[in-house]
């Protein structure tokens, strides 16, 4: 029969052995855990950095298309004035055209 000693050595050995195999698989758990978080963080930080470069090209595009709408404003300012001027040339020649024809009409 066995003695209290020895069931008791046997139960602190049973004991020793699942700690060692709980505290191992709870370890291995624990890896693959910090494995999926970090393969996670590093498709939500790639995500960010693609954000990133998309956002500074629409922002730089945007940029590009203001400075050309600020162009195209003096331009057609520009053409508002020139447009202006040869309004005013052609009523000019206009009447320069109908002294013409009264002086070639009274001759």
């Amino acid at each position: 029969m066995a003695t209290s000693d020895s069931i008791l050595g046997a139960l602190q050995r049973l004991e020793a052995s699942l700690f060692e195999r709980l505290t191992g698989e709870m370890g291995r758990q624990l890896d693959e855990s910090r494995l999926e978080m970090n393969d996670r963080f590093d498709a939500i930080e790639a995500r960010f950095d693609r954000l990133e470069t998309e956002y500074q090209a629409i922002v730089s595009a945007l940029r590009r298309i203001e400075a050309q709408m600020a162009d195209d404003r003096g331009d057609r300012a520009r053409l508002r004035a020139e447009v202006t001027g040869l309004k005013t040339r052609v009523i000019e020649l206009e009447d320069r055209i109908r002294e013409i024809e009264t002086r070639l009409a009274d001759e």
